[in-house]
């Protein structure tokens, strides 16, 4: 059986129907939380399509160390790794971590992650509208208040 991997999804790429159109393959996906991290939108594209003031989304420690984020952690197979690495631009855009997850039961489960590099993240910057209606579909996933939190948010067109 080949070897499985955790990977914690926090973009749009929550939405399984995002997942399936990369051609990415999963055995099982479940609500997870991460404490002390906050989603921002501080990714620098590569390409902002003229859209002035665009943000990816990205995650960053809480101020306070307080709070926590939603996201869904997906068990895949390993072969798995090479696209991801590849999606996200890894190491140019985004580096890699390992990091602790808290499911819903309260268990604790170790997964990576990918975090934009320092140099590509830039204050200010704002989802576009698209990226937040791919959120919708992940109703499944995240708690109605972290949801409804993400759909209210200022975007750009």
């Amino acid at each position: 059986m080949a070897n499985l991997i955790n990977w914690f999804a926090y973009d749009e790429m929550m939405n399984p129907e995002i997942i399936k159109e990369q051609g990415l393959e999963y055995k099982a996906a479940f609500s997870v939380s991460l404490s002390a991290f906050r989603l921002v939108f501080n990714k620098i594209p590569l390409d902002n399509g003229g859209k002035e003031k665009l943000g990816l989304p990205n995650i960053a420690p809480t101020l306070d160390n307080l709070g926590m984020m939603e996201g869904v952690l997906y068990e895949m197979p390993e072969e798995n790794l090479k696209k991801l690495d590849a999606l996200y631009h890894y190491p140019e855009e985004y580096q890699r971590k390992k990091m602790r997850f808290t499911a819903h039961d309260f268990h604790f489960v170790n997964g990576i992650v990918y975090i934009a590099q320092n140099n590509r993240t830039q204050s200010g910057l704002l989802p576009s509208k698209e990226i937040l209606k791919k959120y919708k579909g992940c109703r499944k996933y995240l708690s109605r208040l972290y949801l409804s939190k993400l759909l209210i948010r200022p975007a750009v067109e």
